[in-house]
């Protein structure tokens, strides 16, 4: 395992992870930090908080990758057994480090709580290991040497485990491939499609991406709720490329590629106004304020998002948008007109540049002939114009609320690029093309 790419394998141990009680979400943020440091990631095990199932993972973990991580099971609880059966495998004995427990003890005493036996006792850690530093909680992270290389044991909590990683465990594995010559050459880079499936784009691309792999350059799909993100990755010489084999990509897909940097179609969104000095609001009905809270999700959203209202029932969308009461009772609240409605009362509600609008019957009940379940209008309207689309989604509510959410933001990028183009003299049109 001396060379080549670093193979790494994630244990994340704790009864909670098997029962759905808690997502884990530890393995796939590491598994995302790990891959763009070039690392391969070649398994992820979940195990509960027993002993042999611990030891049974580890060992077979072991045998195969160079670096090994292990998370949870390190708390002051009885249940915590992890560094108990670490000293085990790895022939060793609990010792106390006093620095790490006048730590743990200041930690408590800033915070203004009783520090009890079992939090001292956290400074208790295998004497061969090497304790890396967690200044967020009482749990120290554990680094491992072994003959075939590296196991480290983090704490399970999400912030406490990012720290270790990203301060203790990556510079040291830098430095340790760094010495023996095996830095990887490895990028990436993406872009997001919707308005067809995986199978479509993996039709229109079939001879292009026999191509790209003779090359070096592999095409990976990532479907979603609404969107299929196509990410390139290249390796070694084939890095030099990648610029001119995604640029093949996003012609040969043409109108599918809503953002050709991979982003969430809300974040290219976001970027495009903020880009052009636009801003935007929203008014929704059977999302409740879900794309409002996609907007916002990333810091800057202040620089083009201006409010939204929640609309759920018709007497709001009269009072608080001025959407006619005669259109709703003609055509229903989930119509075109109304989506339109509601589009202008946002836009004019709060002096935005668009306003967007959704409203639709996200089940599982409600539906009807004419307008069964997943029926979903959405409107925008700008400067240049308005328009209004409507999706047939299918029964799960939660699939088509996501959807919903994307396929709205997808529109009023559409309509603001469309004014973006309106909006140039004749020869910048031409020059951008």
């Amino acid at each position: 395992m001396a060379s080549g790419r670093l193979l790494v394998e994630i244990l994340s141990i704790g009864d909670e992870l098997l029962i759905g009680q808690t997502v884990n979400t530890n393995a796939a943020w590491m598994g995302h930090l790990l891959e763009k440091e070039g690392w391969r990631v070649n398994r992820c095990v979940v195990v509960s908080d027993e002993e042999a199932a611990i030891v049974d993972a580890l060992k077979d973990a072991e045998s195969r990758a160079e670096l090994v991580l292990i998370t949870g099971g390190l708390g002051p609880t009885r249940d915590d057994i992890t560094k108990h059966v670490l000293c085990r495998h790895f022939d060793t004995e609990l010792v106390r480090y006093p620095e790490i427990e006048d730590r743990i003890v200041s930690w408590f005493e800033r915070r203004g709580r009783t520090v009890l036996q079992v939090n001292r006792d956290q400074a208790l850690l295998p004497a061969a290991c090497r304790p890396l530093e967690n200044p967020l909680g009482t749990a120290s992270g554990m680094w491992f040497e072994r003959s075939n290389g590296v196991t480290v044991s983090m704490p399970g909590v999400p912030y406490e485990m990012e720290y270790i990683m990203e301060h203790g465990v990556l510079p040291a594995m830098r430095d340790r491939m760094q010495q023996e010559g095996r830095l990887p050459k490895r990028a990436h880079l993406s872009l997001l499609t919707m308005g067809t499936g995986e199978s479509q784009l993996a039709a229109t691309l079939g001879d292009m991406e026999e191509a790209l792999e003779r090359s070096g350059v592999k095409l990976a799909y990532l479907p979603s709720p609404g969107s299929v993100r196509i990410r390139l990755t290249a390796e070694g010489e084939a890095v030099d490329q990648l610029d001119r084999s995604h640029a093949a990509v996003l012609e040969r897909l043409g109108e599918w590629v809503v953002s050709d940097e991979g982003l969430p179609v809300e974040e290219a969104l976001g970027q495009f106004l903020v880009r052009h000095g636009l801003t935007l609001a929203v008014a929704e009905s059977c999302t409740g304020g879900a794309l409002g809270a996609a907007l916002v999700a990333r810091p800057g959203a202040s620089a083009f998002f201006l409010g939204g209202v929640q609309s759920y029932s018709n007497a709001a969308k009269e009072q608080l948008l001025d959407v006619p009461g005669p259109l709703i009772a003609e055509f229903g609240a989930v119509s075109e007109d109304v989506a339109r409605a509601m589009a202008k009362g946002a836009r004019k509600k709060f002096g935005a540049d668009f306003g967007v609008s959704i409203t639709g019957i996200a089940g599982p009940d409600g539906g009807s002939e004419d307008k069964p379940v997943g029926t979903v209008y959405m409107a925008c309207e700008g400067p240049s114009g308005a328009m209004c689309v409507r999706h047939q989604f299918g029964r799960d509510r939660t699939r088509n609320l996501a959807m919903s959410v994307r396929s709205a933001a997808q529109l009023a990028l559409k309509l603001a690029i469309e004014w973006d183009v309106k909006s140039k003299p004749a020869s910048r049109v031409a020059d951008s093309l």
